[in-house]
C-alpha cells in the first residue's frame, strides 16, 4: 500500500492525511470456496513497473545485495500496487497506483498475472483523485480473463475479504470484518468503507469482496490513528461518469517568505478515454497550472507587504550585508523583512575548494587546480565535488550506503529572475528511488552558490515553478580571488545583468579598476599590494521605488588576500526613513556630518587599525540623500600619519558620479 501524495502537488485533497496500509496478518480465505478463490486470484493483478537501469550511479563501497529478499532483487520489475477486471477489458485500481507512474523513472504502469505476463495499460476512461480511483483497458488483455461482479454493500460485521498484491509477494486473500462507514474529508459526498481485513503495501487498488466473492470495494489505505483500513464503495466506480477525469480538492498554498497562506479549491473536469500518455500529460498540465494560480494568487493577496512593498521592507532596502552564502529573505513575525544568516556545515575539499551547505542551500568554493569553464561545462564534475557535503545514500535493507556520484545531469534548462541573475536548473536521476535532485545554480566569481532538493520524479515541474519563484528572494554576494574573477569575467552567459552597467578590468600584479554607474574606485599594489589571490568583495543591495527596485553594488572591497586584515573599502549609503530604528539614523548622521569613525581620525583595536572618511556626490550638497563610505584597514596597531596617507591615497582612488535622486 502506498502513501497518498502531498496535497499541494498532485492529489489536491485532505486524502494526503491518510497513510499507507501497514499491519500484515496471516492469509486466510479459509471460508470462500476454492473456485471462489481462484475466480479472485483470475480476476486480481499486480501493478508493475519495469525497474530503470542503473545508470552511472557509483557509491563508496559495494551494494550489499545479500540484504535483499531474493525475489525482490532479482524480479526485473517492482511492485506498486494492485488492480482487478470489472468487465470486458475494463480494470480498476487506486487512482494513486498509476499516479505514481507520471513522470516516473521507472516508466508507466503495467499489470502481471500470476504466471508473470505483462499487459500495458491503454486507455483511461474514469479518473478521479478525490475519490482515488482509476478504471482503464490494456493494449493486448488476456484470454479468457475472469471478471469480478461489483457486489451491493455488505450488512455492518459481516465478513469481508481484502485480495491483494501484499508487500509485492502475489495475490493473496485476507479476511476481516466490515465495520463501518465513514464520510468523505472534504464534504461527506460520499461514505468510505471502513474494514478490518488486514492489508499491506502494495493491496492498494486491489479488491474488498464479500463471502459471495463480489467486489464491495476499492482497497485505499489504513487512517494513522487507528488498525481500520479504507476501502470506496464499488458503486462510486459504476456512478461516475465514463469518459471523465476529475481533479479536485481543497489545499492551503504557502511559501517559505511570509506568514500567510491561501486556501485553494480545485474542480477540474477534462475529457477521457485518453491514453496513458496523454493522460498523464493532461492531469501533469492541470496541476501545474492550479498550483501557478495559487501561488500567484497568494502574491497578488500579499502584494502590499511582499518585498520590496510596505514599511517591513525598509530595513532591506537601507541595508547591505556581506553574504557569501547564500540567504532566503524572509518575513519575519515582527512582518520585517531580513535574510538572516544561517549556521553553516561545511566540507574541505582539496586545493583550497570547500562546500558549505545550510537550510536546503550550498556554495561551493571551486578548488584551485579546476578552472571555470571546466566546472562550468561539466555538470558531472560539479555535482560530484556538491555530493561531498550534501550526502546522498541508498537505503539497502537494513544498511545504507554513500552516493558518491550520480553521473551526468538528466536534464539542463535555465531561467533569469526579476533582478537579471542566470539560474542554472539540472536534474540528476536517482534511479533506484524514481527520484530526481534538482540544483538550481547561480554562477558566482568563486564557484556556484545553489539550492539542492531531492523530489519524486513526476512533480519535479511542480518543484521547479517554486525554485524559479523562490530565486527572487535569495540575498548574495559575489567574491572570488582576481585570477578566479578573471575566469568569470571571460566566461560567457553567466554574469547578471546588473554587469551590464559595470566595468571590472583586472591586471593582478598592477591594478583592479571597478566602474559602475554610481562610483569607481581603482587600486594599484600602493594601496594594497596586488597578487592572483587578492579578493574582490561586490556587495549587492536593492535600491528605488517599490515599482523600480535595482539589485546593484552597494559595496566594493579590495583585500590583499584571504584571511588577512588589509583591505580598503567603498561603499554606497542612502538616508534612512524615519520609521527605521536608531541604528540606522546615526550611522547615517555620522556620515552626513563626517562624525567618528567617519572623521579620517584612527581607530586600533583587535590587532587591526581603521581610518575612515565620508564623501558626497558631486553637485549635491550637504542636504545630499546620498552618502559614501570609504574606509582603509591595515593589520598591527598604526600611527595617524601612516594611516592618513592610506586615507588620502583611497580618496585619490574613489570617484563618485552624478546621480539623479528623487
Amino acid at each position: 500500500m502506498r502513501a497518498r501524495r502531498p496535497a499541494v502537488f498532485l492529489t489536491l485533497g485532505t486524502v494526503a492525511l491518510l497513510t499507507a496500509l501497514g499491519s500484515a496478518a496471516p492469509a486466510s480465505g479459509a471460508e470462500l470456496s476454492g473456485s471462489l478463490q481462484q475466480l479472485l486470484r483470475a480476476a486480481t493483478f499486480e501493478v508493475v513497473q519495469l525497474k530503470p537501469a542503473e545508470g552511472e550511479v557509483t557509491y563508496d563501497r559495494e551494494l550489499p545485495w545479500d540484504l535483499i529478499p531474493y525475489q525482490e532483487r532479482t524480479d526485473k520489475y517492482r511492485s506498486i500496487g494492485t488492480a482487478f477486471a470489472i468487465g470486458l477489458n475494463r480494470y480498476v485500481t487506486a487512482a494513486h497506483v498509476i499516479d505514481l507512474g507520471m513522470g516516473s523513472l521507472y516508466g508507466p504502469p503495467a499489470l502481471r498475472d500470476s504466471a508473470g505476463k505483462v499487459y500495458d495499460i491503454d486507455q483511461v476512461f474514469k479518473y478521479s483523485d478525490t475519490h482515488d480511483f482509476l478504471e482503464f483497458s490494456l493494449r493486448d488483455p488476456p484470454k479468457g480473463a475472469r471478471v469480478l461482479s461489483p457486489g451491493s454493500k455488505p450488512p455492518l460485521n459481516s465478513t469481508v475479504y481484502a485480495v491483494g498484491n501484499a508487500l509485492g509477494q502475489g495475490v493473496i486473500i485476507r479476511d476481516g470484518v466490515y465495520t463501518s462507514d465513514t464520510p468523505e474529508e472534504l464534504d461527506g459526498r460520499w461514505q468510505w468503507l471502513r474494514f478490518s481485513a488486514a492489508a499491506s503495501p502494495g493491496n492498494s487498488g486491489g479488491p474488498l469482496v464479500d463471502e459471495h466473492g463480489k467486489a464491495v470495494g476499492i482497497v485505499l489505505r489504513k487512517s494513522p490513528a487507528e488498525n481500520l483500513n479504507v476501502a470506496l464503495p464499488i458503486g462510486e466506480v459504476g456512478i461516475a461518469k465514463d469518459g471523465e477525469g476529475t481533479l479536485g480538492g481543497r489545499f492551503p498554498m504557502r511559501l517559505p517568505l511570509f506568514d500567510a497562506s491561501e486556501k485553494t479549491t480545485i474542480d477540474e473536469h477534462f475529457e477521457l478515454p485518453k491514453p496513458l500518455a496523454q493522460f498523464y500529460t493532461t492531469v501533469s498540465d492541470l496541476t501545474l497550472r492550479h498550483l501557478s494560480a495559487a501561488q500567484q494568487t497568494l502574491l497578488e493577496h500579499n502584494a502590499d507587504h511582499v518585498f520590496p512593498r510596505g514599511e517591513g521592507s525598509a530595513r532591506l532596502l537601507h541595508t547591505t550585508d556581506r553574504a557569501p552564502f547564500p540567504r532566503l529573505m524572509h518575513e519575519d513575525a515582527n512582518k520585517v523583512w531580513v535574510e538572516g544568516a544561517p549556521k553553516v556545515d561545511s566540507v574541505q575539499l582539496e586545493s583550497n575548494g570547500f562546500v558549505e551547505q545550510a537550510g536546503g542551500f550550498v556554495r561551493l568554493r571551486v578548488p584551485d587546480n579546476v578552472a571555470f569553464a571546466t566546472l562550468f561545462g561539466d555538470d558531472k564534475l560539479y555535482l560530484d565535488l556538491l555530493l561531498k557535503a550534501y550526502v546522498v545514500r541508498r537505503a539497502i535493507g537494513t544498511d545504507s550506503v554513500r552516493v558518491t556520484s550520480l553521473g551526468k545531469s538528466k536534464d539542463a534548462s535555465h531561467f533569469v529572475d526579476r533582478w537579471g541573475r542566470t539560474w542554472q536548473v539540472r536534474d540528476w536521476a536517482i534511479p533506484y528511488d524514481d527520484q530526481i535532485l534538482t540544483v538550481v545554480s547561480l554562477p558566482t566569481p568563486d564557484g556556484y552558490v545553489a539550492t539542492v532538493n531531492r523530489v519524486r520524479s513526476g512533480y519535479v515541474r511542480f518543484l521547479h515553478k517554486t525554485q524559479q519563484l523562490l530565486c527572487d528572494y535569495v540575498y548574495v554576494t559575489m567574491l572570488g580571488t582576481l585570477a578566479q574573477w578573471q575566469d568569470y569575467l571571460a566566461q560567457p552567459g553567466v554574469r547578471p545583468k546588473a554587469f551590464e552597467t559595470l566595468s571590472i578590468k583586472i591586471d593582478p600584479q598592477r591594478e583592479v579598476a571597478f566602474h559602475s554607474d554610481r562610483f569607481e574606485l581603482t587600486a594599484g599594489p600602493e594601496l594594497v599590494k596586488l597578487t592572483k589571490d587578492s579578493v574582490l568583495f561586490l556587495d549587492f543591495g536593492f535600491s528605488g521605488a517599490p515599482d523600480a527596485v535595482k539589485w546593484s553594488v552597494n559595496r566594493v572591497m579590495l583585500s590583499e588576500r584571504v584571511h588577512t586584515n588589509n583591505w580598503v573599502t567603498a561603499f554606497r549609503e542612502t538616508e534612512p526613513p524615519a520609521s527605521l530604528p536608531d541604528s540606522f539614523q546615526s550611522n547615517w548622521k555620522k556620515l552626513k556630518t563626517r562624525s567618528f569613525p567617519f572623521n579620517g581620525l584612527i581607530e586600533s583595536k583587535d590587532g587591526e587599525t581603521r581610518i575612515s572618511t565620508a564623501v558626497e556626490p558631486p553637485d549635491q550638497g550637504p542636504d545630499a540623500r546620498i552618502r559614501y563610505g570609504l574606509l582603509a584597514v591595515r593589520e598591527g596597531v598604526q600611527k595617524q600619519d601612516t594611516m592618513g596617507r592610506e586615507l588620502e591615497l583611497l580618496k585619490h582612488s574613489f570617484r563618485a558620479l552624478r546621480e539623479e535622486t528623487k
